[in-house]
């Protein structure tokens, strides 16, 4: 019985690819090329967690609310988050030209009550740099507690203190002794 060269060379041909795929097959799920080539090909976003969020915040502007979403660090506690939040507010609008947001004004701090208010201790600058009439106050106040409460969970109400003092008015408009939920629901 003859052997036929050429059926012997392609017999030879798919024994050689067999092993071939074998052996890279055994490379690439190996540690240490499997790996190396899956970090190598596996999107930016896995390699480095995104530690940031999305919020909304509201501005007063032009005699209407702006709303504008910014990307801030994520925080995991209440108190945090709300710092985030507000700090963003006092930045103002990033595309408006006028902003009724008080210049220079300070976040002091935030505080959370048992009673589901958030406490929000502002710089003096907040009342007396605003420059305003009572719909420029609303806005501003309005601004402020929905850009929280539309970010936070676990808040009810907002109450502004200015220098850990509770105030009657921001800007002699409307009534700031209380929390804002009903100070802006009789306003409207």
């Amino acid at each position: 019985m003859p052997v036929n060269k050429n059926r012997i060379i392609w017999i030879l041909v798919f024994v050689l690819l067999f092993l071939a795929g074998i052996a890279g097959g055994f490379f690439y799920f190996s540690k240490g090329f499997g790996q190396a080539h899956m970090a190598a090909t596996a999107p930016q976003e896995e390699k480095q967690p995104d530690n940031s969020s999305f919020i909304r915040v509201y501005y007063p502007s032009e005699g209407r609310l702006v709303m504008e979403e910014r990307r801030v660090k994520r925080q995991v506690s209440l108190p945090a988050m709300a710092e985030e939040i507000v700090k963003e507010f006092l930045k103002g609008p990033s595309q408006a030209k006028r902003s009724g947001i008080p210049v220079a004004t300070k976040l002091l701090g935030i505080y959370p009550g048992s009673d589901g208010i958030l406490y929000v201790d502002l710089s003096d600058e907040f009342r007396r740099n605003f420059q305003g009439d009572a719909i420029g106050e609303f806005l501003l106040l309005k601004g402020l507690y929905d850009s929280i409460l539309s970010n936070v969970t676990g808040v009810d109400d907002v109450k502004i203190v200015i220098e850990g003092k509770e105030i009657e008015s921001i800007g002699g408009h409307l009534f700031a002794l209380y929390p804002l939920k009903n100070t802006l629901a009789e306003a409207k």
